[in-house]
């Protein structure tokens, strides 16, 4: 296992590298005009993506692999009983492989009670002190499952009987290695949080969808994702050294010479959390996973193994994203300290205003439908 205290170590380098940038930006001549060159490249990016228009994928409905399909549950009593009733109604012959991970309720009994009345469902119990995380699980699962294609739910997943219909043929192109699913939240309407991840992911969708038209990269969210076998084996499995598996994979395929595509339909409906603390925690943990990947993958990253567009696409998100924060606070200061403007303006206006801009051009969007 990678210790911990390498990332650390990989971290406080970024961060020195982005202050010395940063400062470098202020002391030297045209610094100011550096600055408004790299906004302007970024807006018209941002441009591009928002503009894009992300046509129908080539399928052939003849194509129909075996398809297993995988569940890592930890105390999801509450919900696997619907899990159960929805996976038994898809229009299509699968193979279910469901992991019970240490659960301290009544997840395996329920389970055990439904696999009597269903042959295709198949339970593993890990035991105490098996590895942990999502990661772990899904290479065991995968290790026992025969599909062809694998599709990965989250115990409170709830998609369309015939949503295999939409997506297999797609499969059909050999270079496909993973396939998204837009997610989207069951219980939008509970509270103000809810409402807010229902915004989210459906602003996600369109970034996702138009960044792959513009010709730039496409990730996977985890929870309705399906992935070729082969695919898979070819990266070595998922990661179980990180915390974010689908981001992690994301990158492990398209560094492999995969696709990996976005479709708006079929969808898959989750549960939102429904407090800030809960929302924070989750957050807290993607943004760690997001960053993670650039530090463990950027030798090749910068290697160019990504080609051209996807390499400008990742370099753009990465900065809004992740660096964008320090930046900023980093400008803020400096500028402070010599009593003038801030450097860095333009660029978090192009980002907040082009940001604000596709936001509502995907709420409208959703309107209108």
């Amino acid at each position: 296992m990678e210790d911990p205290r390498t990332r650390q170590w990989q971290a406080a380098l970024v961060w020195a590298g982005v202050f010395i940038v940063v400062a470098a930006v202020h002391l030297v001549p045209g610094g100011r005009l550096l600055v408004v060159f790299f906004a302007l490249a970024v807006a018209a990016y941002l441009f591009r993506v928002l503009a894009a228009v992300a046509g129908p994928l080539a399928s052939d409905p003849a194509y129909r692999p075996s398809v297993s399909i995988l569940v890592a549950a930890k105390n999801e009593e509450a919900v696997v009983g619907q899990l159960v009733r929805m996976l038994r109604a898809i229009d299509y012959p699968v193979e279910v492989w469901i992991a019970d991970d240490g659960s301290t309720d009544r997840t395996y009994p329920r389970l055990v009670e439904a696999s009597r009345t269903w042959a295709a469902l198949n339970i593993l119990r890990r035991p105490a002190g098996s590895p942990p995380g999502k990661s772990a699980v899904l290479n065991e699962l995968c290790a026992k499952a025969s599909g062809e294609l694998l599709v990965v739910f989250d115990a409170d997943a709830q998609v369309a009987p015939n949503f295999l219909a939409h997506t297999v043929p797609l499969f059909a192109q050999p270079q496909l290695g993973a396939l998204q699913m837009r997610k989207s939240i069951l219980n939008a309407s509970e509270n103000f949080w809810t409402r807010g991840q229902a915004v989210e992911m459906l602003f996600d969708a369109f970034m996702q969808q138009n960044r792959e038209a513009a010709g730039g990269t496409a990730e996977l969210r985890g929870n309705g994702q399906i992935v070729r076998t082969s695919a898979l084996q070819a990266v070595d499995g998922w990661n179980e050294q990180t915390v974010t598996d689908d981001l992690d994979l994301t990158f492990k395929l398209h560094l492999a010479g995969f696709d990996v595509h976005f479709t708006f339909e079929p969808c898959v409906q989750e549960e939102g959390v429904t407090t800030w603390q809960a929302l924070w925690r989750q957050r807290s943990r993607w943004a760690e996973g997001g960053f993670q990947r650039y530090l463990d993958y950027a030798g090749l990253l910068s290697a160019g193994r990504l080609g051209l567009a996807k390499s400008f696409d990742q370099a753009i998100f990465c900065t809004i994203q992740y660096l964008m924060p320090l930046i900023l606070v980093i400008d803020l200061l400096l500028a402070l300290m010599g009593g003038y403007a801030p450097y860095f303006a333009p660029l978090a206006l192009v980002a907040t205003l082009l940001g604000d801009g596709i936001g509502c051009h995907v709420v409208a969007g959703h309107a209108a439908l």
